[in-house]
Order: structure tokens, then C-alpha cells, then sequence
């Protein structure tokens, strides 16, 4: 058994009055008052980031040969211990490579722990469709998703449609059956489609207030019903570049911090300087840090541990529901009640910070995977 003192602990939800804690075999064991172990300096702990929604890093691209892999090596050195790498709008082909890569990287890698897969798209909306190609969209249809994941059902995570296209709400119910986690996004649902949808069991919305229809007045489409329903949680990319700080305000206020999460939907740029990058089959410039194709957003540059300084500095959001937001809420997104919260049974994932939000340490399965110099 390791014994981790003097530290600043927070489990997920609040912050703890214990300064210890014990992990065996990858799993937490007890928190106390331990002054045993090894004298952790003071420092804030934190359960390890979880990321529901990015689709490269550093170089790498989730779609290509090895890239899930590459990408979980990197995660630790911005305090992410979980992700769902996620896939672009793309051929059949393309795609189940894409479920390819996620399986060898689930038993393989050496970094973060991949979840399993998050398909965004092909079932999108075509004018909604942001820079998703359209000639690979499709009908979300029961029979074309069967086609698309067999052989790889189990690894399927998550998955974002536009319910109101011919089939969705059946192939929502498809998926929740299997415990899948479906989200609405790209999509131009009616406010009655969209209330039918969470009724079958959509649970979660894809980046709230991108690629969605503005909020009207007398057609509250998706936004409406996702800003005021009780049974959805709300996803937002934390870069302050896809929703300006007084819009995640808004988020947090009208859900409260138990209704809502932030992910990067970060592409190969993430952590890497201005250029000319690829997302998927897209050619995409990234300037200022910002990344585009042509004059629409594709994807961001963010990561994780940033989009926590950020929520911390531009909005009034407390530090204590900022990092809910990034850890034990996507957590139960996914129903993973041993992800996300420092408490006994729970994974030994967590990560050490500076006083400035700094990651300092990051461990998964009580292993010290990253140590900043």
C-alpha cells in the first residue's frame, strides 16, 4: 500500500478536510490524516481530468495508425487520466479504422486510460454539419450503424446524432439499450423532436450552442429544451473561443454545476504551434492559437488542464465546480462511478497541482505517469 501526505484534497465534488491518501493495486483504499508516506509538499490533489470529446494532440489525429495511442502518451502531461478519442464524419472504411486504433490503444498504451470510442458523426444534420464532411453523412439508421461498428460494439462509448433525420429515434433507443451514452448535436431538432429524444433516452448535448441553431424566442429547438430540461447534461469547450465566458456563466447558472461538463474537442494542433494542420480528411489553419477551416471552427486547441485555468480566470465560476466540471461529472456522463472522484474503490487517478493550475504530477492507476521538471 502507498501513502500520499500533506496534501490539499478534493474528491470530486467539494474539498476534503483528510490530507492522506491510500492506494493498493490501482485502487484508493482510505483517505485520512496519515502523516506517514510520502510528504506530497502541500499540494492541491485532484482526481485526473476526463476528457469526453477530443480528436488529437500534439501531432497526432484519433483517425490515424497509431494516433489513439500517441495521444494517451501526451494526455498525462495536461492532467488527463480518462478519454474518449472521437472520430470525424468519414467512410465506412475510415471509420472502422479509426474503432481499430481505439482497440489496440485500450490494451496497449501507456498513458491515459482510453475509455473506448466516441463516434461524433456520420448521422448529422447537413446545414449543421460545421466542418464534418457531408459527402460521408448519413441517415442514422439502426441497419447502417450495425454495418459501420460490427466487431467493434463493445468499444462504442458515445455517440452524437441529429435524432430528428429518418431513424433516429429509433437507433436512440438502439443505443441506449446498450448502455451507449448519446448525445444530440449537428442537429436542427424542433423543440418537440428534441423533448422526444431525451424522453428515449439522449442524455447529453455536443458542445453546447455550437453547431446548433441560435436561441429564438418562439423556436426554442435544441437550445431551448437543453437549457431548461432537467433529464440532459450539457457539454461546452471550455476555450472561451466556441462560447464567449458569459455564455458558460449562463451554462452554469441555468443547469447548475451538476448539469453540465467541458471537454476540448481539441484536434491535432492541441499543444503545438500555429500552421497547417489536418482534422480527419480536412485541411485546417490554425492562427492565434485558433483553428479554422476556411471561416468556420474546426475543432480547438485546447486542453484540458487550460480549459481549467480558464473557467477559473475569465468566468465566476469557483474553483471547486470548475473542477466538478472536468472530473467527476463527465465520470457519471458515462456511468463510471470508479472515474473521477477521489474516494475509496474508486481508481487511483489523480493529479497534483501548482497554486497557479499547474499539473505538477499526474498519476494513473497509482502510477506516476507524468512529473513536471
Amino acid at each position: 500500500m502507498t501513502v500520499l501526505s500533506n496534501i490539499k484534497l478534493f474528491d470530486g465534488i467539494c474539498f476534503r478536510d483528510e490530507t492522506a491518501i491510500a492506494f493498493d493495486n490501482g485502487v484508493i483504499t482510505e483517505l485520512g490524516n496519515m502523516t506517514t508516506g510520502i510528504d506530497m509538499g502541500g499540494r492541491m490533489m485532484t482526481p485526473g481530468l476526463i476528457d469526453l470529446h477530443i480528436h488529437g494532440q500534439m501531432g497526432e489525429d484519433s483517425m490515424r495508425p497509431g494516433g489513439v495511442s500517441h495521444i494517451s502518451a501526451t494526455q498525462v502531461q495536461f492532467g488527463v487520466t480518462s478519454f474518449c478519442p472521437t472520430s470525424v464524419t468519414n467512410s465506412n472504411h475510415a471509420i472502422r479504422a479509426f474503432l481499430e486504433n481505439v482497440r489496440q490503444a485500450m490494451t496497449t498504451s501507456q498513458g491515459a486510460r482510453v475509455l473506448g470510442a466516441y463516434l461524433e458523426g456520420p448521422y448529422l444534420d447537413q446545414s449543421l454539419r460545421g466542418v464534418h464532411d457531408s459527402r460521408f453523412l448519413k441517415d442514422p439508421l439502426i441497419s447502417h450503424y450495425r454495418v459501420l461498428v460490427e466487431g467493434y460494439e463493445d468499444l462504442i462509448i458515445r455517440i452524437t446524432l441529429a435524432p430528428e433525420k429518418t431513424g433516429g429515434m429509433s437507433l436512440v433507443q438502439y443505443l441506449v439499450n446498450q448502455g451507449i451514452t448519446v448525445s444530440i448535436g449537428h442537429s436542427s431538432a424542433t423543440a418537440d423532436e428534441t423533448e422526444n429524444a431525451i424522453h428515449l433516452g439522449v442524455s447529453t448535448t455536443t458542445h453546447t450552442f455550437n453547431a446548433m441553431h441560435p436561441l429564438h424566442h418562439r423556436q426554442p429547438g435544441v437550445l431551448g429544451v437543453a437549457l431548461t430540461h432537467p433529464d440532459i447534461k450539457l457539454e461546452f469547450i471550455a476555450d472561451m473561443v466556441h462560447i464567449d465566458p458569459l455564455i458558460v456563466e449562463l451554462i452554469y447558472k441555468v443547469k447548475g454545476v451538476e448539469g453540465c461538463f467541458y471537454c476540448t474537442d481539441s484536434m491535432e494542433a492541441a499543444g503545438m504551434p500555429d500552421g497547417h494542420y489536418r482534422l480527419g480528411p480536412s485541411n485546417v489553419t490554425v492562427e492565434n492559437g485558433i483553428a479554422r477551416k476556411g471561416d468556420r471552427l474546426a475543432g480547438s486547441t485546447l486542453t484540458m488542464d487550460r480549459g481549467l485555468r480558464l473557467l477559473v480566470e475569465e468566468t465566476n465560476i469557483p474553483l471547486h465546480d470548475a473542477l466538478r466540471m472536468g472530473t467527476s461529472n463527465p465520470a457519471d456522463v458515462i456511468g463510471r462511478s470508479d472515474l473521477g472522484r477521489l474516494l475509496p474503490g474508486a481508481k487511483a487517478d489523480f493529479v497534483l497541482w501548482d497554486e497557479s493550475l499547474n499539473v505538477k504530477a499526474t498519476y494513473v492507476d497509482g502510477q506516476c505517469l507524468y512529473r513536471a521538471d
